[in-house]
Parts: C-alpha cells; structure tokens; sequence
C-alpha cells in the first residue's frame, strides 16, 4: 500500500498538476484575473533555469572524492536502463559508469546492484529487467562476473536498505560506498546509515550546475525546467515522509 500511495503521491507533486488546478479555480471563481496572473507568475518561475538550479545546488549531495579502497560498493537502481532489445542506456546511467570507474581503478572490489523492480499490479508493468542488464553491460566492460551481485525485490530506498542489510550482513562493521544520483542521496544515505550501514556516498547523476549562469538561462522559461523541478520536489517529500515513518 506506502509503495502504491507513493506513486499517486507522485501525480500529485507535479508542478503542471498544480498549474492546471489553478485554472480550473480561475474558470470557476470570481477572482478569474488574480488566479491567472498567480498561475502565470508561478509557471514563470518554476519554468526559470537560475531558480532551478539553485535549488538543486541547494539540495543536492555535493561531489566528493575517496581516498581508500573498499570491499563493496552498493549501486541503487531506477532509470539506468530503458526497456526493449539490447542495451539502451537510461537517464540516470551515470549511477553504474561511475562505480566501473572506482572498480576499474581498485577502489572498490565488488558492486551490489539493488533494486528494479517498480511493478504494480494493474497500475504500472515494468519490464526493463534493469539490474540484469546493467550486469551484463558491466561484464561486457570488464568487470568480473563474480564480482556482480543483484537484490531485484526492492521496491523503495527503504527497502534497497532493508534487502542490502541481509545480504552484506558480515560486512556491517566495514564502510562501504554508495552510490545512486546526487538529488537522491540525501534520502538513501539516511536510510543505509538507519539499517546501521557504515557509509561513504559517491553521487552520481550530478544535475546542477555550479558554474555561472548566462543570461538566457535566467530570463527564458524551458519546459525541461518543470521537469526538473517536479523530480526535486517529489525527491523532498519523499525524504520527508521517510522520516516521519521512521525508514531514515
């Protein structure tokens, strides 16, 4: 039920659903004119690159470098492939090239891939098989089989965290490394150290840009903006819930 719940609670974050519930009120009030102007205003800003931004630099985990070597990396999943034939790379593929990278270099030795499995049953079929086929991705680029682990029955960070746990029960006492995107690891970091995971995160899918921005990223609205920021906001209610239910 929380997993089905999260998802409508989802729908109900988007900024474009606020937007359209507000001119469903100006059509029907008789504050038409002040309604469209605070819709006009709101789509305005949400739709700003500057705005944005800032608050990605704001929320964001920062970029960070590691300076030891490490048993186990834990690579939370969602999005890094597309369904259909082959290997079709998703947005958040940064989440598996940056732990090949640490692997290529000997920081760590061996990668846990956690989670994949986002169906609901009459609401939503999933058949990307992510986890499968980012293993497959990583052998093809010389990462040893054996060094390949997957837990494919989490569907939540919680329970990346929970299913983690019983598997690198031994290795508790030892610090691991965690990657997933940067927007996200506030939430699953919190969640690795509640089920008593010595943690030092390694972001990925880093989306802000902490570089000056020009004048046409100020002043032009792009849609890919709302995008961006409905994925922040449901990424903060998302944090929020988790701890008041006590899962971070």
């Amino acid at each position: 039920m929380f997993f089905i719940l999260s998802k409508i609670l989802d729908f109900l974050l988007q900024p474009l659903c606020w937007i359209f519930v507000l001119l469903g009120f100006a059509y029907f009030s008789r504050y038409t004119k002040q309604l469209i102007i605070i819709t006009f205003s709101l789509l305005l800003l949400m739709s700003n690159g500057w705005f944005v931004n800032q608050c990605y630099l704001a929320y964001e985990s920062p970029q960070v470098k590691l300076t030891q070597n490490y048993q186990w990396c834990v690579i939370l999943g969602g999005g890094m492939m597309r369904a259909g034939d082959g290997y079709r790379t998703g947005e958040t593929a940064d989440r598996f090239i940056q732990p090949l990278l640490l692997y290529k270099k000997g920081i760590v030795k061996k990668l846990l891939i956690t989670g994949g499995n986002v169906n609901i049953k009459g609401l939503k079929i999933d058949a990307t098989q992510e986890s499968k086929k980012v293993k497959q991705v990583l052998i093809a680029m010389g990462v040893k089989e054996e060094d390949i682990f997957l837990e494919e029955k989490a569907r939540n960070t919680h329970e990346n965290a929970v299913n983690t746990k019983k598997m690198l029960q031994p290795y508790l006492t030892e610090r691991i490394v965690l990657v997933t995107s940067a927007m996200h690891m506030p939430r699953a970091k919190a969640c690795y150290l509640k089920e008593g995971f010595l943690v030092d995160d390694f972001p990925a899918d880093i989306k802000k840009k902490d570089t000056y921005s020009g004048i046409l990223d100020r002043i032009i609205p792009e849609e890919r903006n709302l995008t961006k920021l409905a994925e922040l906001i449901r990424e903060i209610a998302g944090f929020i819930i988790y701890k008041s239910m006590g899962f971070a």
